[in-house]
């Protein structure tokens, strides 16, 4: 894959993902987030550098804008806390 790719990543906001963003600028990707609440992104020396997309991995309407045009896609999202199970297709 060409270091000019798009790249989305899901779970920015978390430990990894905030750690892999600066990691895949600086190898030359376009960095693409997908987040919920864009304040929590608020300080992030990269926050700049980056295209920032609102929305809910699990609301596949809010998922085809963050897509668009993606060559790859880091999906970094857990539960934290007993919420309900991911159903099973």
């Amino acid at each position: 894959m060409k270091a000019t790719a798009r790249i989305l990543v899901t779970g920015a906001t978390g430990c990894v993902g905030g750690r892999l963003v600066p990691r895949l600028l600086e190898a030359g990707y376009h960095v693409r987030v997908l987040v919920r609440d864009a304040s929590r992104l608020r300080g992030r020396p990269w926050l700049d550098r980056v295209d920032v997309v609102r929305g809910d991995a699990l609301n596949p309407d809010t998922l085809p804008a963050a897509l668009e045009g993606v060559a790859a896609a880091y999906y970094l999202i857990h539960a934290m806390s007993g919420g309900r199970p991911l159903s099973r297709a």
